[in-house]
């Protein structure tokens, strides 16, 4: 690490908001001028809360640039994955400089959060907006670190309000359902290398997408993941709960103008201090809270801390103190087998199919066993539309945070002891989900079931350990961890003893 940006890093501090003005900026236009354009007006909400990050490159002195926006107040930025080459860095924000640090990633999602360290005073936010009602032809704001040479803002419309990046053209599209697949915002305000994690702003001043990518090949061609697609996702890629192994219990409306809890667990904490189904968080440890994804954040704040998690929530027009009394999360238990033998069962079934069928509603064309998880093997000369059952015990090796992971083209579903982890349906390409799961060490039974409906065929499986293993510094956390997957490893499942039938006709006690 070079010399200056040691001592710079350690003299500096991010300030409060109103101390981010300094003596020789220009004097703020009076709003009554014509020259206070509703462009100015958003730009002069926005520009306050985006940052421009920094992270070392692999030559010193040289670093890599991207962008976020800051969507908590106490310092949690969005930004995009492929942006953190390493878990750490320096953060921009105004003139002023600090460190951040990565609280999580969804790699395949290309969605990040990280966390501005140091943070004294509440900094400004953008609020998030929503894309599900964009429209072709609005005005739009791009700001962002392109070049590393500080924010910068340009202006633009809508050009497309759902692209989809992974189909050749729009011909070959009309023969395929898209729903499955991840469409993308297109507008043509000027973006460029370093503008990658910032945001795309509607009139209003609210995010309505993260800045991902351009198209050199073609003019004022950039890209936006839509702002619900992040709504949808955080709590899944945060997991406060998870990471911080303290138990809460319930689940938000992402999609709210308000934080509005959704459901709640049975013989949960919040059940247990409560929490109902329709109440409102209004705030979490005096903090205000909008929406679920400040939910989320608030949550990691509180949880780095405390075991209890104090909020105000509003019931039918009244406000209500509450404290949650946290516990750890239920881990999965695993149980201990001698003598497994390596390997999966499978049921196939023949159809064409653009969903997983109801196989309870189906005959089974085949059945066998395959010593890994390999398509090869089990599909034989059967190249298209089949449907397959795989049913097996996948190994823990300790107590701890993993994130499972499939692959798959075409659909398909992950249960976990008989629960939905993860549901990839639908026909796409080779696409990747996961998801985090806390377990205990064992043997896990683990159900996949798949189609294949035609053309590539992709089905792969992975197992991480996301927390420090024992012995590890706290500080060797998810990516050190996430950068070496372990061997997933699949057994058969047990079959059961035939119970012995009775030799008489007496009656059994």
């Amino acid at each position: 690490m070079r010399l200056s940006w040691i001592v710079l890093s350690a003299l500096v501090t991010l300030p409060l908001p109103g101390q981010l003005v300094s003596a020789d900026e220009p004097v703020r236009l009076d709003p009554r001028s014509p020259r206070w354009s509703p462009l100015v007006d958003v730009i002069a909400k926005v520009e306050p809360a985006v940052v421009g990050l920094f992270l070392e490159g692999e030559e010193p002195g040289h670093f890599n640039t991207g962008s976020g926006t800051i969507i908590h107040s106490s310092g949690y930025v969005l930004t995009n994955d492929h942006v953190l080459s390493s878990d750490e860095g320096y953060v921009v924000l105004g003139k002023m400089a600090g460190r951040f640090e990565v609280v999580a990633r969804l790699p395949e999602k290309d969605i990040a959060i990280v966390r501005i360290l140091h943070v004294k005073g509440r900094l400004p936010v953008v609020p998030l907006g929503h894309s599900n009602d964009v429209h072709n032809g609005e005005a739009v704001v791009v700001a962002g670190n392109p070049g590393g040479r500080g924010i910068t803002i340009t202006s633009g419309i809508i050009s497309s309000k759902k692209t989809y990046l992974d189909m050749p053209n729009a011909l070959v599209a009309t023969k395929y359902n898209l729903l499955a697949r991840d469409d993308y915002l297109r507008f043509d305000a000027a973006s460029n290398r370093g503008n990658s994690g910032g945001p795309l702003v509607n009139m209003e001043g609210k995010i309505i997408g993260i800045v991902s990518r351009v198209n050199p090949d073609e003019q004022n061609a950039s890209f936006a993941i839509p702002i619900d697609r992040v709504r949808k996702l955080i709590g899944r890629i945060v997991e406060p709960e998870l990471r911080h192994d303290r138990w809460v219990g319930m689940t938000l409306n992402p999609l709210a103008e308000a934080a509005l809890v959704a459901s709640v667990e049975k013989e949960s904490p919040a059940e247990v201090a409560g929490i109902l189904a329709g109440d409102v968080i209004e705030s979490v440890g005096g903090a205000r809270v909008r929406n679920a994804a400040q939910w989320t954040l608030a949550l990691d704040q509180v949880l780095r801390e405390s075991e209890e998690v104090e909020v105000l929530a509003s019931r039918n027009g009244s406000a209500l103190p509450i404290s949650i009394q946290t516990v750890p999360v239920p881990a999965l238990e695993g149980v201990q087998l001698d003598d497994q033998e390596p390997g999966l069962d499978y049921r196939m079934y023949l159809g064409k199919f653009k969903k997983l069928p109801d196989f309870e509603a189906m005959e089974v064309a085949r059945v066998g066993q395959v010593d890994a998880l390999d398509l090869e093997a089990i599909q034989g000369d059967q190249r298209d539309d089949f449907a397959l059952i795989m049913d097996a015990m996948i190994h823990v090796p300790e107590d701890g945070l993993y994130r499972f992971e499939i692959t798959s083209d075409d659909g398909s579903r992950v249960f976990l002891h008989d629960q939905l982890l993860l549901d990839h349906d639908g026909n796409h390409p080779p696409m990747t989900v996961s998801r985090l799961v806390r377990a205990n060490a064992g043997l896990h039974p683990i159900r996949i079931e798949y189609f294949e409906g035609g053309g590539d065929q992709t089905l792969t499986a992975g197992l991480t350990r996301v927390d420090a293993s024992e012995g590890d510094s706290s500080e060797e956390l998810d990516s050190q961890a996430e950068a070496m997957p372990l061997d997933l490893q699949f057994f058969r499942v047990p079959v059961p003893e035939p119970t012995a039938e009775p030799t008489s006709d007496a009656a059994s006690e």
